[in-house]
């Protein structure tokens, strides 16, 4: 309690008053965000047909608005601190593409991104005595769902398939935060993530189709933190 006391005498008598970052002890804090999720999406495909392979590749673009929240703990340091950060992050990023043959739609395709968590680790550096940039690496986890629906033009049938699975890659990325009352800061955030490929077949109206799935996302947020 004295120490507390000297404290408070210490803050008004140099009119600052001491933010949650600058506290001897760890300090816990959680948030939410809002932001824009970008996604690069690459497809290589083989189809064997009347004993032949056809092969191709193409780049889908999926972008969307994303939000999600944050849950983590502060250790200061003398130049700012470290910190362990645990997050859930969801997003309505989809890739929708179309094909026709003379008039007729043959083919219609969707790739989204969905639900993701993860861990990660912040370092940050004190700008000011109110703000600081730091750098964030973990490992994220992220489900993403394929779904196809192709026509055969000869006999009009319809084939419908999908893939759906849960991808996991490496997150790093760059930020700033502010504190805006003794309780509360803001940040801006950027983040990319690197999934690892995948592999596995869709069934198509011409046949089986293998096909090797790589995804790259970009996320940029503004949040809001509460300290306690």
């Amino acid at each position: 309690m004295k120490k507390l006391i000297s404290a408070a005498i210490i803050a008004a008598a140099t009119g600052f008053t001491a933010t949650p970052a600058m506290a001897d002890s760890p300090v816990f804090y959680t948030g939410l965000n809002i932001g824009w999720n970008a996604s690069e999406i690459e497809l290589e495909g083989s189809t064997e047909a009347n004993n032949n392979t056809f092969a191709g590749d193409q780049t889908a673009s999926a972008s969307g608005p994303a939000f999600g929240g944050i849950l983590g703990v502060k250790f200061p340091i003398s130049t700012g601190f470290v910190g362990i950060e645990a997050n859930v992050a969801d997003s309505s990023a989809e890739y929708e593409a179309t094909e026709t043959v003379n008039g007729q739609q043959t083919l219609d395709q969707s790739i989204s991104s969905d639900l993701g968590y993860g861990l990660s680790a912040i370092l940050a550096f004190n700008v000011n005595a109110h703000s600081q940039i730091y750098g964030i690496a973990g490992y994220q986890m992220t489900d993403f769902e394929l779904k196809s629906s192709s026509r055969d033009l000869a006999s009009g049938d319809i084939t419908n398939d999908g893939y759906d699975d849960t991808l996991g890659g490496y997150r790093f990325g760059i930020g700033m935060e502010t504190m805006l009352t003794s309780a509360l800061s803001a940040r801006l955030e950027w983040t990319q993530t690197n999934y690892s490929s995948e592999d596995f077949d869709i069934d198509m109206a011409d046949g089986t189709t293998e096909m090797e799935m790589k995804n790259s996302e970009n996320r940029i947020t503004i949040g809001i933190i509460g300290h306690f």
